[in-house]
């Protein structure tokens, strides 16, 4: 039981077969179409399979489990939203920015606003995902060094961040999406690997497993507020804003927090402009969806486990929640699954290191080095073989330095909280207000550059101040920073005495999916 060579080998293998994929896919990086683009020629399996590794990561595998053992299964609400984003998805943004045809997403804004809504967003995207990538390199080393030694933490960040920077700067976009297919494999084989063992530990099996849920009201769908029912007009509304978890700000969340993955991240545009066609990005996210519900349900099961695993076994003292599923692995594992399910963990993690690098790697050069340092509106401007070389370079001394970043926010994350709170609070800081900017460019021909600006801007201090400074659920800081950068972003659109010029008016959605070329 717990950490044997045998697994230090599995992981090793591992992590050196991704930087052999690197290595191979290096001397073909000629240009940025194929540094981040990947010749728009990838088929829609590989996408599909990258998106949801990119979408998902070892957060996951630590978060999700014990998050089910302290709320529930009401947490797997979220998954409903893929039913409703489907529409939305196939309909509006993948025709939007097929037409467009851009290297980056906030390339967009500044065509339909200016270069200061560009920045800005671009700017918002960088922070957003640099701190998605520290705590996702974070994880994986928490639960390698949960069933080894404390001390490996900072050590095993800083192998980890090396080899997944080095394979994404050699090998460009298609390097992360085949590692990210790799990657896929071995989450899934973990995963189903960690289920088996997990109901094989415990004493009548998937009965047990569900009689236990039952009992301690995990199954429940419905969350009673304290003090709601005795609580004033005021009071109820603040109690509701305040409760960890509700009904309301799950669905809310994972339906603010998805549309802005698929209208405004780079990550995700950037995959679906990989592939050969609109039908091929369709079916991506096709798989995408189904892949990410059945990862988030069978997390959700082995939470269930957990569970009835410790209350059969007793829970540790002084036991973490983010050390639960490390702990039941130092416990309970065989010698060689440990190591594949670490490898899963990393799996899990890198590929969305190394999707959030490559993108904010190309937010880098072409939303700032090309367009701000050289001049250059558009990554598609033609450029020389020799011009073309340098952008490589430079790409991947951004790469390098993203990595660098990565893993020194990683050895801080700790201090802010519990992996479920630290991942929301993250990503709900930032994903509002940038779903907002594109919102007011894509859907209404009255914003204008300073309302979206402005906004966006406003949006980012409400929903940082809501995340960090108050006392409201980690789960409605994007909810709010929406409502802000909509809000203020329209009105003051409306009070401008400028008009929007016509080039500006051929931007928003229905003129640019109606249009033949998308300009």
């Amino acid at each position: 039981m717990g950490f044997h060579w045998i697994d230090a080998v599995i992981i090793v293998v591992y992590l050196g077969a991704l930087s052999g994929v690197g290595v191979y896919f290096a001397r073909r990086q000629s240009n940025l179409e194929d540094f981040f683009l990947a010749r728009r020629g990838m088929a829609w399996l590989p996408v599909g399979l990258s998106l949801m590794a990119a979408l998902n990561s070892g957060v996951d595998y630590l978060m999700q489990p014990s998050a089910v053992i302290r709320y529930g299964v009401i947490l797997l609400i979220g998954t409903t939203s893929w039913v409703f984003l489907y529409p939305y998805v196939s309909r509006v943004t993948l025709p939007f920015f097929h037409r467009l045809n851009i290297y980056s997403a906030y390339e967009y804004l500044e065509r339909r606003f200016d270069v200061r809504v560009r920045g800005l967003a671009a700017g918002i995207f960088l922070l957003w995902r640099v701190g998605w990538m520290g705590t996702a390199l974070y994880v994986p080393c928490l639960a390698i060094s949960a069933v080894t030694d404390q001390r490996l933490l900072v050590p095993m960040i800083f192998v980890l961040g090396s080899v997944v920077t080095v394979y994404t700067a050699l090998g460009g976009i298609k390097a992360v999406v085949w590692t990210d297919v790799i990657q896929f494999c071995i989450m899934f084989f973990g995963l189903a690997a960690t289920v088996v063992i997990a109901v094989g530990h415990i004493p009548g099996g998937v009965a047990t497993i569900w009689d236990t849920a039952r009992a301690s009201g995990r199954l429940s769908m419905t969350v009673v507020v304290p003090g709601m029912a005795e609580a004033g007009f005021w009071d109820k509304i603040y109690l509701f804003f305040k409760q960890d978890v509700t009904l309301t700000a799950l669905i809310v969340a994972a339906m603010v927090g998805r549309m802005t993955l698929y209208t405004s991240d780079q990550v995700m545009i950037q995959r679906f402009q990989t592939t050969r066609s609109l039908r091929d990005s369709r079916q991506a996210f096709v798989v995408n969806a189904v892949a990410d519900a059945l990862w988030m349900m069978v997390l959700a099961f082995v939470g269930l486990a957990l569970l009835a695993y410790f209350r059969h076994a007793g829970t540790p003292e002084g036991l973490k929640p983010d050390e639960i599923f490390p702990y039941f692995m130092s416990r309970v594992f065989p010698r060689g699954v440990t190591g594949l399910v670490i490898a899963a963990i990393f799996a899990a993690s890198l590929s969305s290191i190394d999707s959030a690098i490559n993108s904010c790697t190309s937010v880098v050069v072409v939303d700032f080095y090309n367009r701000l340092l050289l001049g250059r509106k558009a990554g598609r401007e033609g450029l020389t073989a020799q011009e073309h070389r340098a952008q490589i370079r430079v790409s991947r001394i951004a790469t390098v330095v993203f990595g660098i970043l990565a893993m020194g926010l990683a050895i801080n994350v700790r201090g802010l909280g519990t992996l479920f709170e630290i991942a929301n609070k993250v990503i709900q800081s930032f994903t509002g207000p940038i779903f907002g900017i594109f919102l007011l460019g894509m859907f209404t021909r009255r914003a204008r550059s300073t309302g979206a600006l402005v906004g966006g801007f406003t949006g980012v201090l409400v929903a940082c101040y809501v995340a960090f400074l108050s006392n409201l659920s980690f789960l409605w800081p994007s909810a709010f920073g929406l409502a802000t950068t909509l809000g203020i972003g329209y009105g003051l659109s409306r009070l401008a005495p400028a008009r929007v010029g016509q080039d500006a008016k051929q931007l928003t959605f229905r003129a640019v999916v109606s249009s033949r070329d998308g300009t």
